[in-house]
């Protein structure tokens, strides 16, 4: 597997497009990356929309900066890991420092535990020392991947997401110290 995170770029949007096509169709269209339908609208402003969110620039209330990668191979668009770079009452509960996301034709293969390691060194860098990542309790692969990098459950809690209880896992991972 020669899969490795990048800043996302020009290269790789049609990629990200189909991905986003695919999840969506996935889903039944209740959560896609980006909608696919409204590619015209979003893909002159992604970029600066993830820089500016890195830097903390224009965000909606509630929100802290945070840095986006692509997982890549081979020219393609594989995952797409966040960073949130501090946490809050809300993120605590929901979210965490790290979530992620593998396109649905990769599932199984590797990537989300590939891809949660490089997002663990890069939060490292990024100086946390102690990542809180959550799953949904359903989610299953996810968890898997969590304990695959050495997280360690902390509980599950219930959030209330759009009027709809779920069940949420809490997993704690330490990032790896520098130069490793």
């Amino acid at each position: 597997m020669t899969a490795k995170l990048v800043v996302p770029g020009e290269e790789y949007l049609y990629s990200y497009l189909e991905a986003c096509r695919d999840f969506k169709a996935y889903n039944g269209g209740q959560y896609s990356l980006h909608d696919p339908d409204a590619f015209e609208e979003w893909r002159h402003t992604i970029f600066q929309q993830f820089e500016n969110q890195r830097l903390g620039i224009r965000l909606p209330d509630g929100y802290v900066p945070g840095s986006t990668f692509w997982l890549v191979e081979g020219g393609e668009f594989v995952g797409v890991g966040n960073i949130r770079h501090r946490l809050t009452e809300g993120l605590e509960k929901f979210g965490g420092h790290i979530g992620y996301m593998i396109r649905c034709d990769k599932w199984g293969q590797g990537y989300g535990t590939l891809q949660l390691r490089l997002l663990l060194a890069e939060a490292a860098a990024l100086g946390i020392k102690r990542a809180l990542i959550t799953c949904d309790e359903s989610n299953i692969a996810s968890a898997r991947v969590m304990e695959k990098n050495g997280a360690v459950y902390q509980d599950t809690i219930v959030n209330v997401i759009d009027g709809v209880p779920r069940r949420t896992k809490r997993y704690w991972a330490e990032t790896p110290a520098a130069g490793l």
